[in-house]
């Protein structure tokens, strides 16, 4: 769907399933917006804009999420880094700074190991490289919801009862992605992290209830990383703080991507 000098919508086929994605503007640069666990593209509806004047905006439901496809599970990280990969194939960007949220980080980090020649920089938003056990049993008690109460169990599990939260998706394969993030807790990123060279900016929102140390762990393993703490700001920072993210990205762009 195409609006006059507005953004494009379409299914675009990764390799046997199709995600739905939403571009905007030209590029280079290219920036891809992965966003986190339940979440679905239009979570990037305030800080696209304000995006796009500086390259291509790409937004993607991913696996499960949205109108994207749900292959067969069980998922590994490393498959949704394929669906990363496949996308910037089938858009033929030879390299795409990588912005990812919660879920979306631990993605574009997973990217960035396997496939560091497509990746040009990494903006990871209230992420994580490591699951302690308790997370871990948290992302189970989320998949096991998903999979007996389908997508009104996840929203309750996540976001608790009595939140008005609707998740759109594909319920099982959610649980599987859930399950990839759980996998951190056994395998996790933090140890390889050093092995990434592209210019890298974390950020965090102060009252995040991840907590910062996760943020502060990606920065001291990554050479040459960036962290930046917004005060007073929690999760959703590009919902909560739109316009001061997009100020801390594009001093990001200019100094470390140009």
């Amino acid at each position: 769907m195409t609006g006059r000098g507005g953004p494009t919508r379409q299914p675009v086929d990764v390799g046997g399933h199709a995600l739905r994605v939403e571009t905007r503007g030209a590029g280079p640069p290219h920036f891809v917006c992965l966003h986190g666990l339940a979440d679905t593209l239009a979570t990037w509806s305030r800080l696209a804009p304000g995006l796009a004047p500086h390259g291509q905006v790409v937004l993607v439901d991913q696996r499960a999420h949205g109108g994207s496809d749900a292959p067969p599970g069980p998922y590994r990280r490393e498959d949704l880094a394929t669906d990363v990969r496949g996308l910037l194939d089938r858009l033929a960007i030879d390299g795409a700074v990588l912005i990812g949220h919660s879920m979306g980080g631990v993605v574009a980090l997973t990217t960035a190991l396997a496939y560091p020649e497509r990746v040009a920089g990494l903006v990871l938003l209230g992420t994580a490289s490591e699951a302690s056990p308790r997370v871990a049993a948290w992302y189970e008690r989320i998949a096991c919801a998903a999979e007996i109460d389908g997508l009104a169990g996840l929203a309750r599990a996540i976001y608790g009862a009595g939140a008005d939260r609707r998740v759109e998706g594909d319920s099982r394969g959610i649980a599987h992605v859930t399950r990839c993030l759980k996998s951190l807790a056994h395998d996790p990123l933090t140890p390889r992290l050093p092995a990434i060279a592209c210019p890298v900016l974390v950020v965090v929102g102060e009252n995040d209830p991840m907590g910062v140390g996760a943020s502060v762990i990606i920065r001291r393993h990554i050479p040459g990383a960036q962290l930046e703490v917004i005060p007073g700001r929690g999760h959703w920072l590009h919902v909560e703080a739109p316009d001061l993210l997009l100020d801390i990205v594009d001093r990001f762009r200019r100094s470390r991507l140009a």
